[in-house]
């Protein structure tokens, strides 16, 4: 006989719920319903209750326990129930007691017995898909809902409801034209060759500029804002304590550095934000070029983008770019690696800075060949087949990449964001949550080499973080009127040429 069950979701925070039982049975089904809906009424009756079972209490207000025998009286506030006994005569009796009442049964392991199943639970975001075998194999069903588990991305499924969600919203005419349009552009979203029609990608355009624009005003706003706080407060500093004097000296030290780190945080900042990526590498190789020691030139910029990657990574999570998992996942390990490097680095850097120094040149010269690259390669026209492709573990990308990070004084972007956007991850999340968990890393990073090697390196601080500070809010306007490839080349050339000058110099 096939199966003929009807699938249905129940809105059970608005139904009460009655669970007959107290041990293994009944924990496993009350687990599955308060995962699915936490904030379900529901009423558990036992001659004995787990201990297990007692303390889901304590984080579930809503669950109320009775350590008694059930009666008929039970019945009357419940709309559902679910008998998790281990008496088959028992659970037909209070089957039968139920049915007077009107009231739909699940009986725990006896198909036979249920008026209703609980399915196999597959969970994305907003998306569920239970998975029902008409009570014959319930292990077949957990499998099927591990393989769905594991294929369906966590971070596209969100994006790609909220996109219908807005697409259906937009729909003009009756409701078949509308069930027609929505079957239509599914169809196309889910088929093999993964290329929605032309209208559906005007849509996607106007949602995708819609963001970047909401994201443009947001960085301009915090910018000024940040600009205008920052000269005040810097303003009142001067003034109450007479610091003009103080304040020259301090920006001709070491030769004037800080007009030098000025341009540098200009520049980087620019590049930063046109191609999403390059700070740390602009910033690495200037300061080296300048004969700044390795631990100084890691520290400094880690302490700048401090403060920069801050106001990125309110506006990604503001705009709903950050997925959560991801950035716990990338941060407890990246600032480890984080930590590692930065330790490393401010014991070794300056006794061993004529090796240190060609190395991270070496490695700023590897990253300065794959920006050139990048602006001559052509679009990837596999792309449909990348998420086939085995993805990287995160947690080991993300340990490297802070270790890289901290140790080199950049990296993190090229190594880390370009990673997971080449794997085929939705690129809104991979660069939200990248910003964030760089961010995080970036305070580690800082704290750490404030501990190890002092703060007598705040000329280029300062330097660096003005700069950078006051093109903020321009950078999203130079982005979208600088052609991005030849950026890419400028960028590209200018770091070879500055990784090779500073190579040699170190080796003569």
């Amino acid at each position: 006989m096939s199966n003929s069950l009807y699938p249905i979701f129940l809105k059970l925070e608005e139904l009460s719920l009655l669970i007959i039982g107290g041990g293994n049975i009944a924990l496993e089904k009350l687990e599955s319903v308060l995962a699915n809906s936490p904030g379900a009424r529901i009423k558990l009756v036992a001659k004995e209750i787990s201990d297990q079972v007692k303390d889901l209490k304590q984080n579930y207000p809503n669950l109320t326990l009775h350590e008694r025998s059930y009666t008929d009286n039970d019945f009357n506030s419940a709309d559902v129930a679910i008998v998790a006994v281990n008496d088959v005569s028992l659970a037909e009796r209070i089957r039968n007691r139920a049915h007077q009442h009107n009231i739909l049964v699940n009986i725990a392991d006896k198909p036979d017995l249920c008026d209703f199943y609980l399915g196999s639970i597959v969970r994305k975001g907003n998306l569920k898909i239970a998975v029902s075998t008409n009570g014959k194999s319930p292990t077949v069903a957990k499998r099927l809902r591990e393989i769905l588990t594991e294929t369906i991305p966590d971070e596209d499924m969100d994006g790609l409801l909220d996109n219908m969600q807005n697409i259906r919203n937009q729909l003009k005419g009756d409701f078949t034209y509308k069930v027609k349009e929505l079957n239509r552009l599914t169809t196309k979203y889910l088929g093999e060759n993964n290329s929605p029609p032309a209208e559906t990608k005007l849509e996607m355009e106007k949602l995708m500029n819609i963001t970047k624009t909401v994201q443009r005003r947001a960085n301009i706003y915090l910018g000024i804002i940040g600009v205008l706080i920052l000269v005040g407060v810097l303003a009142l500093i001067i003034y109450q304590f007479n610091l003009s004097g103080d304040i020259q000296y301090f920006l001709s030290k070491d030769g004037y550095i800080f007009y030098w780190m000025l341009l540098a945080g200009f520049l980087a900042e620019i590049v930063a934000g046109s191609m999403g990526m390059g700070y740390g590498v602009i910033c690495t190789t200037i300061l080296l070029l300048l004969n700044v020691p390795p631990p100084v030139v890691s520290a400094s910029i880690h302490s700048a983008e401090s403060f920069t990657s801050a106001a990125g990574s309110i506006s990604h999570y503001k705009l709903g770019n950050v997925n959560k998992k991801m950035v716990w996942v990338l941060f407890p390990v990246a600032a480890v690696g984080a930590f590692i490097g930065a330790f490393a680095l401010s014991h070794f850097g300056e006794e061993y800075a004529h090796i240190v120094k060609p190395v991270i040149a070496c490695y700023t010269l590897y990253l300065g060949i794959n920006i050139l690259r990048n602006a001559f390669k052509g679009k990837d026209k596999k792309s449909g087949n990348i998420r086939q492709k085995k993805r990287t573990n995160l947690r080991v990308l993300g340990l490297v990449g802070g270790f890289i990070d901290s140790f080199a004084g950049g990296g993190w972007g090229p190594l880390v964001t370009g990673t997971l956007i080449k794997e085929g991850r939705t690129p809104r999340y991979v660069v939200g949550s990248s910003t964030m968990a760089k961010f995080l890393l970036t305070v580690v990073s800082a704290v750490t080499f404030i501990f190890t090697i002092g703060i007598h390196h705040w000329n280029i601080v300062l330097g660096l973080l003005l700069g950078g500070v006051f093109t903020a809010p321009f950078s999203a306007m130079f982005a979208s009127r600088l052609p991005a490839k030849k950026m890419f080349a400028v960028v590209g050339v200018v770091v070879i040429v500055m990784s090779l000058i500073t190579i040699v110099k170190s080796l003569t």
